[in-house]
């Protein structure tokens, strides 16, 4: 789950991103999950960009673009770009009016071909969202389908609709416990949308899926994003499973999940004191090994660089009022002072200590009890020497 990188100067690339981007494989969905179709921008001879939609035999012309895909393979949830079909018909629909792509997109979603399904649901998201009567429209359209690539494009398009809409919460819901992997971690991003806040029941089905989902992959994904929910609820689910090792991707990912409790970067709109106070426990808690602390969470406090925003962190800060950088560096120091530790999650930590505002002097005090020619401990001492230069 995790990809080893060598830690340079400065804030390391992938620490200080890693909670805005996710990971690879099959949780890429979360940045790619609101993509749209791609579309011309000419509009063609001939064709009204607006109509009456109320009429449906006004929208036949606007099929029959859109029929150019029916014998077009899926790739996962999306239609295979490179087919002749799909080509034609972004060339056909141009700069067609977003009511009136909502409008064929529901006249078509219940089609035999899953790319002409796949393609219908992704006409009902135009510029401001999906209406409640496109959302209607797909849901129903889901409690149906039995494609899990076509299930999972319909979920991409209103995943962000669940707290606003009981009918798509009930799909979200649902999807959660779909037989097919994908469908069930498409299910986990959509349930941990920030829009998706106190949607009733979506702690309770992460906590499942966390605890219990037969794949790794699934547990991994629901305990790593639960945490943007930054819900009380999910506080016992990180409290048991942070309190071992035993299954070391499932405690890293659990830890990224409790740091997004309370410190969701880079938007920095979860503040959960419990989730912090959890989180300081676990650092301190010994013995220190390899997996624990985990490294990927070490930097969670560099700010420096990498386009952190400033007056977002700021906000938080002014919420956040029990946050106390002079305690998060002592127990970033222990880290640091801990040889048993990983010594990524040590260099790491270092970078945490930079974003905190510590001193040249609070940097070099971290040098005792490290020896200069010790070759595991080298990472370390070029991180705080590269930290004291700047």
């Amino acid at each position: 789950m995790k990809t080893l990188v060598i830690i340079a100067a400065g804030c390391a690339l992938l620490a200080c991103s890693k909670q805005e981007d996710p990971p690879t494989s099959g949780t890429r969905e979360i940045t790619e999950r609101h993509a749209p179709i791609v579309m011309a921008s000419a509009s063609p001879a001939g064709m009204p960009t607006q109509l009456n939609v109320a009429d449906p035999t006004g929208l036949e012309r606007y099929e029959r673009i859109v029929r150019n895909v029916e014998d077009c393979p899926l790739e996962g949830y999306q239609v295979v770009p490179t087919c002749p079909g799909i080509q034609m018909f972004n060339a056909g629909i141009g700069n067609t009016a977003p009511e009136l792509k909502a409008a064929v997109g529901r006249q078509m979603i219940g089609s035999g071909s899953p790319a002409v399904r796949v393609t219908a649901a992704e006409l009902m998201t135009g510029p401001n969202g999906t209406s409640t009567e496109s959302q209607d429209a797909i849901a129903e359209a889901a409690s149906r389908e039995h494609d899990p690539g076509v299930l999972r494009a319909f979920i991409r398009v209103i995943a962000d609709d669940g707290a606003r809409n009981p009918r798509v919460a009930s799909v979200l819901l649902a999807a959660a416990d779909h037989v097919d992997q994908e469908v069930r971690l498409q299910a986990v991003y959509a349930l941990t949308s920030a829009t998706n806040r106190g949607m009733h029941g979506a702690a309770a089905k992460l906590i499942a899926l966390a605890e219990s989902d037969r794949e790794p992959k699934v547990r991994h994904a629901a305990c790593e994003y639960s945490g943007k929910l930054g819900s009380d609820e999910l506080l016992p689910l990180y409290e048991k499973l942070t309190s071992t090792t035993a299954d070391p991707e499932l405690y890293s990912a659990c830890m990224e999940g409790l740091v997004r409790m309370f410190h969701n970067h880079p938007v920095f709109d979860t503040a959960n004191e419990q989730a912090y106070r959890l989180f300081l426990r676990r650092l301190d808690d010994k013995p220190r090994t390899e997996h624990s602390p985990p490294w990927n969470v070490m930097s969670t406090f560099c700010y420096y660089s990498h386009e952190s925003d400033l007056a977002k962190l700021a906000a938080w800060k002014q919420q956040a009022t029990w946050f106390d950088p002079t305690e998060v560096k002592r127990v970033m120091a222990h880290v640091i002072a801990d040889k048993t530790a990983n010594w990524m999650a040590r260099a790491a930590a270092v970078e945490s200590m930079v974003g905190l505002g510590a001193t040249k002097l609070e940097l070099a005090a971290l040098k005792r009890g490290y020896l200069p020619g010790d070759r595991k401990d080298k990472p370390v001492l070029d991180k705080i020497a590269s930290a004291i230069a700047e």
